[in-house]
Order: C-alpha cells, then structure tokens, then sequence
C-alpha cells in the first residue's frame, strides 16, 4: 500500500500543517517566557530592566573598594560615590544628564530644629503623650456635655469669658473644655486664665510659650541657687534677651499651684474616636504632627514649634537639574537659555516621572523636616495630603492645633487651626462638639466654630 494511503487525508491539508506550526511556535513563546520570568525572579534581570538599573544607579558604589567613611550627617566625603546619570530628552535642550553634584552644589543648612534633634530637651517632668478621659467625649444624645476646644489665648481673660458664654459653655451640663496651648504670655492677664482653666477643670496641651515660662522659672531658680548677691542676680537678668524677660515676668504672676498645673500639660492629647463619626481618632497639639510618625516617637520641640516642612531631598534634586541645564546652556553657548525657577521645576517633574515609570524609587525624597520657619510646605497640606491616602477613613487621625497666628483659622478636613491672633487684635476662636440632629432626624455628633472679637494687647 501507498505511504500516502496510509496517511489520514487531513493531515496532508496545508490548513493543518499551517495551524500546526502555529500551536508549535505558541508552545515555544509561552516556555519561552515562563523560563525567562524564573531567570529574572531568581535575581536575573531581562536586558530592558538590566539597562534601565544601569541608568538610575542612584547610590552606585563600586564593589571593589572599601565604603568611605562617612560624616556624622551620613554623607560621604568621597568622590567616588557617584550616581549614574539619568538622561532624558528634552524639546529645547536635546539629551539632558542628571548629575549626582552633591559636591559640585552645596545646600544651604536646614534650619535647626530638625526632627529627631530638638534643640533643647523639655523641662524635667513634662509629659509626652496623654489621653482624654472618655467621659469628656461628646456623644450622640441630647443631654451630651460639650467639647470646646479653645485657640491661643495669650493672657486675654475678658476674651476667654466672652468667648465662653457665646458657646454656651455649661459647667451643670458637664461640658469639658481643652486648650490647644499658649494660655499664657503677651496678654494682660496669664495668671486669670489659667486660675479659671483649673476652676472649670479644663484640659489642654503645653505650647511653645508655656514651655518658654517654665523655663525661664528654672533658669531663674538655678541661677538663684548658684550665687544670692543681688549684684550677680541683676546681672543675669540684664544679659536675658526682651522674651526671656517677657516670660520670666510671666512665670513671677503664676502661683505655685498654676505653674505646677501648667507643668503637667501633655505635649500631646489624644482625644480618642468621636461617637457616631466614621473617621478615626482625633488629636490636640500645639504646633503640628509630622506624619507618619506615631504619636509616641513625635520629637516634642517640633510638636510645639513647626510650622513647615522642608524636604532636603528634592531641593538636592533641583539643584542637580538645576546645573544640568546650565550645564546643557554651555555646552550649546546659549547663555539666554532658560534657566529659571520654574524650567527647573518642569525639569525636575519630568525626571520624577521618568524614575516614577521605571519603577524606581529615592527613599530619602520625602523626608519631612519640621522648622519653625515659614519657608516650606505647610505641614497641614502634608498631614492633609497623608490622611487622604489611607484607604480606610477610620485610620485617618484629625488634629486641632494653634500657633499660627499668622495664617488664622485654618479649617481643612484633617486639620483645624484655631489661632486665630487675639493678641494681636484678631479673635478668639473655639471648635465645639456638641450634639445636633441630622437630615433624618437622629442625633449625632456635630462641630462648629465659634469666634469672639479680641481687643489688641498693649
């Protein structure tokens, strides 16, 4: 019999064999890749991801010679830790290189109260991080006490008072009153309102002026210890600066029991979870929180101090797109090509998209450093900004805070500011919880601003 009898007609037909072939070369890809995905989890990069590490070596050492040794700020004097470059296309410039020129660049010192090193410890005793008791919460019921939570007061006693009776403030209802710090100091009166927090049993938080007072009250007693003359005594206070002298004269109105009241001010007050509310806990502090950061690790000096964040990583990122383009600017002899704030910043945002796209990451870009200065992000849009990103509402933290009397009352959905400069003139602020009824007629938990007017102080 015929080869060709013997073999099924089927097989012949050029469909098959195409279709064959096809199944084949499919079989060939699908192994093909399994066997190169195992290479690459195995530590093996595919060439496209081998040449895009080989371009974004941010921190690029070579293997053969011994680290360098590194300053007391972690950074290292040698040369030979330099970054690869990152080339990017650009429409004006053509190829543009982004240098590591930490060396070439130097950047202008952080102001000095950087996270994690305050400049000076806390007065002995103080502390940290406290919690409202829970029978100061509002709740969702119609005979529930309120919580007013106060701004900076600065020594206004007849502001307080008035602001007190415009919120209806009732001792027989049991409503609970916190002061978001700085009580004291400026205004005419510091010693009336801190005798009328510890008469209604009021709560609050210490400020950078408390803080300042029970300071000045050491120094003073220290000083007092060391030598009794008066001629040394009178020295002393003729070397203080006007502050120092502004708070010392402060701390001599205070009584014993007021400083020692003032003393036992948290740093941090952790209210706990408002009744009814889906979000999570809320927080009362005098200056800010650095995100991210829990509470128990928050340097204290920043948490009474800051006001912005700087980010020492992206200004060093600016700085190197910064010189490459003047860098690209000689290289093409066009001294007029642009190289301003805001090319810089285009650049810059491009090459974040470039490292972004390709999968990289600069650890240390986002380091937040809280400053006293207002050259910076707000750290309010920071913790906002933090907040938002947590998927679950009942993980995000609302903080109530003061200090910047400057930017007023500042009401975002994670931050509420409530200085609102009554020394100065301006009003006295209050966020109050008391309970309200919603759009369908069940009661719940809802918060409100109530401000007075403030006479300046002289």
């Amino acid at each position: 019999m015929a080869l060709s009898s013997r073999i099924p007609t089927s097989y012949l037909n050029p469909r098959y064999r195409r279709r064959r072939l096809y199944v084949f070369v499919a079989g060939f890809l699908v192994l093909s890749t399994l066997f190169m995905s195992s290479r690459f989890n195995a530590g093996m990069p595919t060439p496209d991801a081998a040449a895009v590490a080989q371009k974004l070596h941010l921190t690029t050492l070579d293997q053969k010679d011994p680290p360098s040794p590194k300053d007391e700020n972690g950074s290292s004097d040698s040369t030979d830790e330099v970054a690869s470059p990152l080339q990017f296309n650009d429409a004006q410039l053509g190829t543009v290189t982004n240098h590591d020129i930490r060396k070439q660049v130097p950047l202008e010192p952080v102001p000095p109260m950087t996270y994690g090193t305050p400049a000076r410890p806390l007065t002995k005793g103080s502390i940290s991080v406290a919690t409202l008791p829970s029978k100061h919460m509002p709740q969702a019921a119609a005979s529930s006490p309120r919580l007013i939570i106060i701004g900076d007061v600065h020594g206004q006693l007849k502001e307080l008072k008035a602001l007190l009776q415009k919120a209806e403030y009732s001792a027989e209802r049991g409503d609970h009153v916190i002061f978001t710090g700085d009580m004291i100091n400026k205004g005419p009166d510091s010693a009336g309102v801190v005798a009328l927090a510890m008469e209604m049993g009021a709560s609050g938080v210490r400020g950078n002026h408390e803080e300042k007072v029970l300071r000045a009250l050491l120094s003073e007693e220290g000083t007092a210890a060391e030598s009794s003359s008066a001629p040394e005594h009178q020295k002393r206070e003729a070397e203080t600066s006007k502050s120092e002298d502004a708070a010392l004269a402060t701390a001599r109105q205070l009584s014993s029991e007021q400083r020692e009241w003032l003393a036992r001010l948290p740093v941090i007050l952790r209210l706990g979870k408002i009744a009814d509310q889906d979000s999570g806990e809320w927080v009362v502090v005098h200056a800010g929180l650095v995100p991210g950061v829990p509470l128990e690790d928050q340097d204290e000096t920043a948490v009474m101090n800051m006001r912005t964040f700087k980010y020492p990583g992206r200004e060093q990122a600016r700085q190197e797109v910064r010189q490459d383009l003047k860098d690209a600017a000689a290289a093409k002899k066009k001294n007029s090509l642009d190289v301003s704030d805001a090319a810089v910043e285009a650049a810059y945002e491009r090459e974040e998209r470039i490292l972004e796209k390709n999968g990289i990451a600069r650890n240390d870009i986002d380091i937040a450093v809280p400053t006293e200065t207002r050259d910076g992000q707000p750290w309010s849009e920071a913790w906002n900004k933090a907040q938002m990103a947590h998927k679950h509402k009942k993980d995000r933290v609302s903080v109530v805070y003061g200090h910047d009397a400057k930017t007023g009352l500042n009401l975002q959905s994670y931050s509420f500011g409530l200085d609102s400069s009554c020394v100065r003139g301006g009003q006295l602020s209050a966020l109050v919880f008391e309970a309200g009824r919603s759009m369908i007629g069940r009661h719940v938990v809802k918060h409100r601003i109530v401000s007075t007017a403030c006479e300046k102080a002289a």
